[in-house]
């Protein structure tokens, strides 16, 4: 059996696969259609799409769905399997129309029967006229048979055609006419009346015409017989279309028994898979097309393990299948002994569950799992770990895994799942436990004073649920080289610091447990200028696992002492006192202004530094020493006694004044201030201003006045000042005095001596006012001179 098939368009946006059998037994059209409805769909259809498959094939004429009578009154309008007819190609002259016949005369030759045609004709005009023509031929006696006959060289007989012509008839005409001869109707007013003798034919018509006149036609003819013309393809009633082997149409009796061609839209059923297990499924698919002729379903399971089954039903429980395995499905509904397209699904049995799972070691940030390998097959083992917050995912190849990355101090629950096919996972296995807390961060002992012993830490990162610290007074450093508390503390009776060089274990027996809010320790009543270890280790699980252990040096202080500093102008002396023992001081002096540091160890109560700058800031600090222990810093800060510029200067304009001078020479280049001081007597205007540089400018002056200037250096105290004076420039203006002179003497006012005295008196009384403090000039002027 031939297959053809051929994707066909069944809507804008769905395809529907065709198939096409061609059966090579004989069969009518009924039973060929009865059988493609029983083992395929239907008798095939043909479209411009699909019939260059199905004309390739068949090398015999064939039935195919189109019957001409399917669709009632339209013939050849709808296929069998009731879709339009938009695709023809008839055999040329099929189908063969159903058309009423020719009637053809048959007439014998006879002298005696002339054959004689009466015309009557009633002409178009208002009134009734009637004309009567009357034909009669002696020649047309001879008129026989043949005359009917088709000629080779006109199709018509040559006297017959002469006489048409004269008629002004066709041969349609009178092919119409002698059918009507035919016939013996009742004559009526208004009807034709036909009239027959065995002899003569008559023909005889009257109708109304728009001038209401009649006509009148009137043929006689001997020893003629009318007769069907013959058809050269026969009409038929009840007609089915045959594929002939070349590909055109035709039709044919639907009784006759042909080849017939089939066809099958290609099955795409529905098939689904269910309650999957390591070692079982149920598979269920949907009905195949013409479900009361499929007599079976075969499903066969093919894997390591293959199987096939014949079922009845629309589903099939499957069992003893491998755990982890890939299985494919086939199932294929059986129909007329025929295998339908299957219904195909592939699926995985799921993976077994691992056995064994424990958590073997952990670390602040991972943790080591080991399990033992399931039964079945698997791809890889997905490893999930989830804590309060977050859950993450992880992949692994064996059956054991690291997994990092974990936050320090929180429990974790780890699920491990064999997986297959990236996405199938088998039955979880889980184990929880706690990683590790981190260091504590910033472990530093505090400001500790003889007796008392502080210590500040920043928390882990992560999580913690308390903090472990342990206290022991040591000799030398090398005794707290590493410390170590047992992560099980619950189980340790005695916890240790071990000697990470040579392993020796030293008892400590002052350790204790404080809560995860604390990030502090004080511990009093400590010996004098001791070193002790300490030991911080961050726990969790209900403070039963501990993280690793920060350690540092602690340390009880010696006292410190008071100090005392005199200053001069170039020395620094310290003096100070001390209740308590000692070995040794350690004396410093630091200047940011002089840039300069020294430090001296000593056993005296007393030092003088000596050579520094005058006027400069000194811190000295005494640190008081016990071995490798150290006091806390007693600091105390002075002034050197300032000196002096060496010189001042200034230059002036009528705004401004320049002043400069020399920084002094026991400062030696360190970094000093100094106090300006400016004031002018005249106005009563004095101002202050500070700086470290050794010029400035003083805006905002007077014009024409007298300033006096006072250059100081501060170093907590002042020293002796540097001084000048100078003027602005004078900004000159010109007053002119009138003085009116009168007296009892005769032209006294008019005197030399008079007015040179008077001149001399008001010059005084300027000067007592002024002075040099402002700008001025006096001149005398005759009055003339000032006209």
């Amino acid at each position: 059996m031939h297959t053809l098939w051929l994707p066909l368009l069944l809507s804008s946006v769905i395809w529907a696969e065709e198939q096409y059998f061609p059966q090579s037994y004989n069969a009518t059209w009924d039973e060929g259609r009865l059988h493609c409805q029983s083992c395929f769909k239907e008798l095939t259809t043909i479209t411009s799409r699909n019939v260059h498959l199905i004309v390739q094939d068949p090398s015999f004429d064939c039935w195919v769905g189109l019957r001409k009578s399917y669709n009632g009154s339209f013939p050849w309008a709808a296929w069998s399997n009731g879709d339009p007819v938009r695709y023809q190609n008839w055999y040329p002259g099929h189908p063969v129309p159903n058309k009423e016949k020719k009637l053809i005369p048959i007439c014998s030759s006879t002298p005696q029967s002339p054959l004689s045609t009466l015309i009557t004709t009633q002409k178009s005009t208002p009134m009734t006229s009637t004309q009567t023509s009357t034909i009669t031929s002696a020649s047309l006696s001879s008129v026989s048979a043949s005359v009917f006959q088709t000629n080779k060289e006109n199709d018509t007989c040559p006297i017959l055609y002469k006489l048409l012509f004269c008629l002004n008839m066709s041969c349609d005409d009178l092919e119409s006419s002698m059918t009507i001869c035919n016939r013996t109707p009742t004559a009526t007013p208004e009807t034709t009346t036909y009239s027959t003798t065995p002899e003569v034919t008559t023909l005889s018509t009257t109708f109304n015409a728009a001038t209401n006149g009649t006509t009148t036609e009137s043929s006689t003819t001997s020893n003629c017989v009318f007769e069907p013309e013959p058809d050269a393809e026969e009409y038929i009633e009840d007609a089915c279309v045959v594929l002939l082997s070349f590909g055109m149409w035709k039709e044919e009796d639907c009784n006759r028994k042909l080849p017939f061609i089939c066809y099958e839209e290609r099955f795409f059923g529905q098939i689904n898979i269910s309650s999957v297990t390591t070692s079982t499924g149920n598979v269920s698919w949907s009905e195949g097309p013409g479900a009361k002729n499929i007599s079976h379903y075969r499903v066969e399971v093919t894997g390591d393990k293959n199987q096939t089954f014949n079922q009845k039903n629309l589903f099939q429980y499957i069992e003893t299948l491998t755990a982890g395995t890939l299985y494919k499905v086939q199932v294929f509904p059986v129909k007329c002994d025929r295998d339908l397209n299957p219904q195909n699904i592939s699926f995985y049995t799921l993976p077994s569950d691992v056995q064994n799972l424990i958590v073997v070691s952990v670390t602040d940030v991972s943790a080591n799992l080991n399990w033992s390998k399931p039964d079945g097959n698997h791809d890889f083992y997905s490893v999930a770990f989830i804590n309060a917050s977050k859950g993450e995912e992880h992949k692994c190849d064996n059956e054991e895994c690291t997994i990092t990355d974990l936050i320090p101090g929180t429990e974790y629950e780890f699920t491990v799942k064999a997986v297959v096919n990236k996405t199938i996972e088998g039955v979880p296995s889980k184990v929880s436990d706690y990683t590790k807390p981190s260091t504590v961060r910033k472990l530093r002992s505090a400001d500790n004073d003889s007796t008392v012993i502080m210590a500040f830490w920043d928390p882990p990162t992560g999580s913690h649920s308390g903090y472990r610290y342990c206290l022991k007074e040591v000799n030398n450093s090398l005794e707290c080289t590493y410390c170590n508390i047992t992560s099980d503390i619950s189980n340790t009776a005695n916890n240790n610091i071990t000697n990470s060089s040579d392993t020796t274990t030293v008892s400590i027996t002052d350790c204790k447990t404080v809560d995860g809010t604390e990030t502090s320790i004080k511990e009093s009543n400590k010996s004098d200028g001791s070193m002790f270890c300490l030991c911080v280790a961050a726990l969790t699980k209900s403070n039963n696992l501990s993280g690793e252990m920060v350690t540092i040096l602690a340390y009880t202080r010696p006292k410190s002492v008071d100090l005392t500093l005199i200053p001069s102008l170039k020395d620094m002396k310290a003096t100070w006192e001390i209740d308590g023992n000692y070995e040794k001081f350690e004396v410093t002096i630091t200047s940011a202004d002089a840039k300069d540091i020294h430090s001296y160890n000593t056993t005296d109560k007393f030092y003088t530094f000596r050579n520094l700058k005058a006027g400069v800031f000194y811190t000295v600090s005494v640190v008081t020493l016990n071995g490798d222990l150290r006091s806390a810093a007693v600091n105390k800060s002075d002034y050197t006694r300032p000196a002096k510029p060496t010189w001042v200067k200034a230059s002036a304009n009528k705004n401004n004044i320049q002043l400069s001078w020399g920084a002094p020479s026991e400062s030696g280049g360190a970094l000093i201030q100094y106090i300006v001081k400016y004031n002018t007597s005249f106005w009563d205007e004095t101002n202050e201003t500070a700086t470290t540089e050794t010029n400035i400018t003083i805006s905002n002056l007077r014009p024409g006045t007298k300033y006096m200037f006072n250059v100081m250096v501060l170093a907590g105290n002042l020293s002796d000042p540097a001084t000048t004076t100078t003027n602005t420039e004078p900004e000159k203006r010109t007053l002119v005095l009138t003085m009116l002179c009168s007296s009892q003497t005769t032209l006294h006012c008019d005197e030399t001596i008079t007015r040179n005295e008077l001149f001399e008196k008001l010059k005084k009384k300027f000067d007592d006012k002024f002075q040099d403090l402002v700008y001025w000039k006096l001149k005398a002027k005759a009055s003339k001179d000032i006209l």
